[in-house]
């Protein structure tokens, strides 16, 4: 019996009215989804994976993506009748060729019969008849023009015919799903470049540590071995003995701060006159100084008082006076110097920028060789050196950082045959 006009025109209304409420259910479900944001990609494929299988009625979704050769599709995971689970299958352009050409035909490939369909031949009895998938609809997950997997909706026990709008509300899953992999490659990346700055950073400390007590190995047995000339000539060693005292002071306060940092604390700063600092480093450093370098401190008239890490400045001064020494082999003259410096504004000085403020201004100065121009804008740079196999190129760097971190700034001037002089600038403490 045929329609008559006004129930063929109910039948459209009620078609046109139920496509209308599909699409106003799609598309709330993807505004949902839209405000994913998790960590766990797999959480996420499960989310989406299940938002899918309820409106489309289906009972299995699976996800694949490519292995870097982009020649094979893996299935590290499906989402069946609400459980995830964890399905190694491996389809392969060489050995699947229908389905994978079918596959990448278009945006997405809607099998209404999968086991009659000619592109499915090739996994049918590992895939199609084993999970008992009636019907398909595979999407493409892409991002910026380029295919990173797909998902497929599969529906068991039955053929299906797949409608225009199921077609496009797949290939949006397929989008949010390409969205959370691009994330979660973007989070590895992230972890893999943190970890690499941490593995960066372990091995910089190591070597600044290292490079600090070779330092002061170096001044020990220096004013060991003086300590012992003298005591053979019958004199008294007892200023030797008591530089030695001193340094293993500062490796000792090493240390500990090593194991502060090992244990995520700070060391913490105190405030103290940086003029004492370098008074009671001068009284270490001329026990181990060659006859040939002379020593000349010219403090400020007036307190310098500096709120940092007590052992950072001492290591600091350390490695700046142990490069100099190096830099006389013949001898010379080392100075250290400071003064108050005011700031009225932002202002250039000695080759940084400093804000508005007082500070404390060191200067360590040798008349040794001297640094080239072209070497001179990498002497802060980790393992750069200029002392060939002698030097780590770890001292000046780990200098560099402290100061940064001290809120504070450091430069050198040079001319070659003339000397250098490093400049470091410190907050006075308010």
């Amino acid at each position: 019996m045929r329609e008559l006009p006004d129930e063929v025109d109910r039948h459209n209304d009620e078609h046109d009215t139920a496509l209308e409420a599909d699409a106003r259910r799609f598309q709330d479900i993807l505004l949902d989804l839209s405000m994913l944001n998790r960590d766990d990609l797999l959480s996420v494929f499960a989310t989406i994976a299940e938002a899918g299988a309820n409106a489309l009625s289906v009972e299995r979704v699976s996800l694949w993506h490519y292995d870097r050769a982009r020649s094979v599709m893996v299935c590290p995971a499906a989402w069946v009748r609400g459980e995830i689970t964890e399905e190694p299958l491996v389809i392969s352009r060489a050995t699947q060729p229908l389905y994978w050409s079918a596959v990448h035909a278009g945006r997405t490939l809607s099998v209404s019969d999968a086991v009659q369909n000619e592109a499915m031949s090739e996994i049918q009895d590992h895939y199609v008849r084993r999970h008992g998938i009636g019907a398909m609809l595979d999407s493409s997950v892409r991002i910026e023009r380029t295919t990173f997997g797909i998902v497929c909706m599969e529906h068991l026990d039955g053929t299906r015919e797949w409608t225009p709008m199921e077609e496009q509300f797949v290939a949006s899953l397929a989008d949010r799903m390409g969205l959370a992999m691009l994330v979660d490659a973007h989070r590895r990346l992230e972890s893999q470049l943190v970890q690499a700055q941490k593995m960066e950073a372990l091995g910089l400390m190591a070597g600044g540590i290292a490079h600090d007590f070779n330092n002061m190995l170096g001044i020990v047995l220096t004013a060991a071995g003086a300590a012992r000339a003298i005591q053979q000539r019958g004199g008294d060693p007892t200023e030797d003995l008591d530089a030695i005292e001193s340094v293993v002071q500062r490796a000792a306060a090493l240390t500990r701060k090593l194991l502060y940092i090992s244990r995520n604390e700070s060391v913490g700063q105190e405030v103290f006159d940086i003029n004492e600092a370098i008074r009671q480093l001068a009284d270490v450093t001329r026990r181990v100084m060659p006859a040939a370098v002379r020593l000349q401190l010219l403090p400020s008239a007036q307190p310098l008082m500096v709120a940092a890490e007590r052992i950072f400045v001492d290591q600091a001064l350390i490695n700046l006076c142990m490069n100099a020494i190096h830099a006389m082999p013949n001898g010379g003259s080392l100075t250290i110097a400071s003064r108050a410096l005011e700031m009225d504004g932002l202002r250039r000085i000695h080759g940084v920028v400093l804000p508005a403020g007082t500070y404390a201004h060191v200067r360590v100065l040798d008349t040794g060789a001297g640094i080239a121009q072209a070497s001179l804008s990498k002497v802060f740079d980790p393992f750069f050196t200029t002392k060939g196999t002698a030097g780590t190129g770890l001292g000046l760097s780990v200098v560099y950082g402290g100061m940064r971190q001290h809120g504070g700034q450091v430069s050198v001037e040079s001319v070659v045959g003339r000397g250098s002089v490093f400049h470091l600038f410190f907050r006075i403490a308010s």
